[in-house]
């Protein structure tokens, strides 16, 4: 992600108007009040890559942690990719701030090339799962918006909008 879209998106307003897009349809559930900053190596892997834009959600009642991820190609890795960041998170938190509960996390991938999308969007899509195990496996979805296609997303939010519009 280029410096400018990343200061962009990392404004609290931008960044709620995202998720609120993808889950709200548009609607401003996600207030950009509620916003704290999150250290990005939270999630750093053990390839030492980390996400574009973290963000910590407190609003008295829950505790989440929202992920922008932006790719500018198709990685046939990106749903085990994401997943790991998620996973890495989960442990860093439990050891390092565990009292009962580990915060929600959501990350979206903002893919913002001209070709189509055509990796795996699930984790089932990578994997073989055979006949009598379907009710065992553990699915993972990736959360991804493609901003090249014909789907438009109402963020609810003026210059978010005219972002994804562009």
């Amino acid at each position: 992600m280029d410096i400018e879209s990343k200061k962009f998106l990392g404004q609290p307003k931008s960044f709620v108007s995202i998720f609120n897009a993808l889950i709200f349809d548009g609607h401003p559930v996600l207030k950009p009040e509620y916003l704290k900053d999150e250290n990005s190596e939270l999630v750093m892997n053990v390839s030492s890559k980390h996400v574009d834009i973290i963000k910590r959600y407190e609003d008295g009642t829950y505790l989440d942690l929202f992920v922008i991820e932006s790719q500018s190609n198709v990685d046939p890795s990106m749903a085990v990719r994401v997943m790991e960041y998620e996973s890495v998170a989960r442990m860093r938190y439990i050891r390092q701030n565990f009292k009962k509960h580990v915060p929600m996390i959501l990350t979206v991938v903002l893919y913002v090339c001209e070709s189509k999308w055509n990796a795996a969007k699930r984790l089932s899509e990578l994997e073989i799962i055979h006949p009598g195990f379907e009710d065992m496996f553990n699915e993972f979805k990736l959360n991804l918006i493609e901003l090249n296609t014909n789907h438009k997303y109402s963020t609810g939010e003026k210059a978010t909008q005219e972002f994804f519009d562009l």
